[in-house]
């Protein structure tokens, strides 16, 4: 005979009582209380469903008509198990737990599965659900995420109109050539924001008044365009607010943490403005405007040169030892191999 000590629920109430179950050779199966021995249950034969095993955690017998019995006895039960139970493939999540070599393997499964996931899966879900957005979606973001910049950071250009249809005239040919994309230029004083240029998910692209008072060359404006133009086509933006809310989900997925996940898209502004794009999304936006500056024979060191101007700009005020402004490096960071390849 096989007796162990749990804790017995009728199924009916929330109430508990404490039992101990007579398992006998024949596989009789009798539960009766702790403090007085009457007998509560009684099957002739062992037909119950034990739960898997995992780690010390309570075991469930389930008896017929919802009742259920929960132990700690974790070694009773598998005792039970092995002679009249129904072997499960979940016990070898235990038999794995329980050998320290295997738990070794699956941590590092675990950790090149998150990797590959991260490096590769998650990238690659993420241009396939961008790509497939409506651009209802594009525009709602964008108008969105407009609003809000020139509620907090943005405000009204200061440049003067002539400098203003003088520069969308010279971006006409650029426009002309991605009409499917409806690409829309518009000004602003970027404040917080610097000497900046940046592309919203719809095709909008914005310029600060700051980023065109650097500018000492109409085609060094143009080249940033050709960049910018290379993350709308992309989808750039809205690939990094997906690859953001899956890697979010598949943490939450990992380690079971609800926390935070409800502020997903709470930074879409920032996301777009002050977080980086990943260094594939810039060298692919580079290689676009490369592409594009050397077809129209626009000398790709006009880039380059803006670039060094807005590095030179950003540079370490001598009085208060921070940054005079942020500005296009802090959304676009420059690397002297990418500045190298346009110069």
């Amino acid at each position: 005979m096989i007796s162990f000590k749990g804790k017995w629920y009728d199924g009916k109430t929330a109430g508990q009582t404490d039992v101990v179950c007579h398992v006998y050779d024949s596989g009789a199966v009798h539960v009766e209380r702790s403090d007085d021995h009457s007998r509560i249950a009684t099957l002739p034969r062992f037909d119950l469903d034990i739960s898997a095993r995992l780690a010390d955690t309570p075991r469930y017998l389930k008896f017929p008509g919802g009742a259920k019995l929960e132990t700690l006895d974790n070694d009773t039960v598998d005792r039970l198990v092995a002679r009249f139970g129904r072997p499960s493939w979940l016990d070898r999540v235990h038999l794995l737990e329980s050998r320290f070599k295997y738990v070794l393997v699956g941590i590092v499964l675990t950790l090149v599965f998150l990797w590959g996931s991260v490096q590769y899966g998650i990238p690659w879900t993420a241009r396939i659900i961008a790509d497939m957005l409506p651009s209802s979606i594009l525009d709602l973001a964008s108008q969105q995420t407009l609003t809000m910049l020139d509620r907090s950071v943005l405000s009204s250009t200061e440049l003067d109109s002539n400098t203003r249809e003088r520069l969308r005239s010279h971006f006409q040919p650029l426009i002309t050539s991605h009409a499917a994309y409806d690409l829309n230029i518009i000004f602003r004083k970027g404040g917080g924001l610097g000497a900046n240029a940046f592309a919203l998910p719809d095709g909008t692209i914005i310029f600060t008044d700051e980023m065109v008072r650097l500018a000492e060359h109409d085609q060094e404006l143009s080249a940033v365009l050709a960049h910018e133009i290379g993350h709308v086509v992309r989808r750039h933006g809205m690939r990094s607010i997906v690859q953001d809310s899956l890697l979010g989900f598949a943490i939450l997925a990992v380690t079971g943490d609800i926390t935070g996940s409800s502020e997903l898209f709470i930074g879409l502004p920032v996301l777009l403005t002050e977080m980086a794009y990943s260094r594939e999304f810039e060298r692919e936006a580079d290689q676009y405007a490369m592409a594009y500056m050397q077809e129209h024979a626009i000398d790709l060191k006009h880039f380059a040169n803006l670039m060094r101007r807005v590095e030179k700009a950003s540079g370490v005020d001598a009085e208060d030892g921070v940054k005079k402004w942020a500005n296009y490096l802090s959304t676009h960071p420059m690397t002297e191999e990418r500045l190298a390849a346009f110069e």
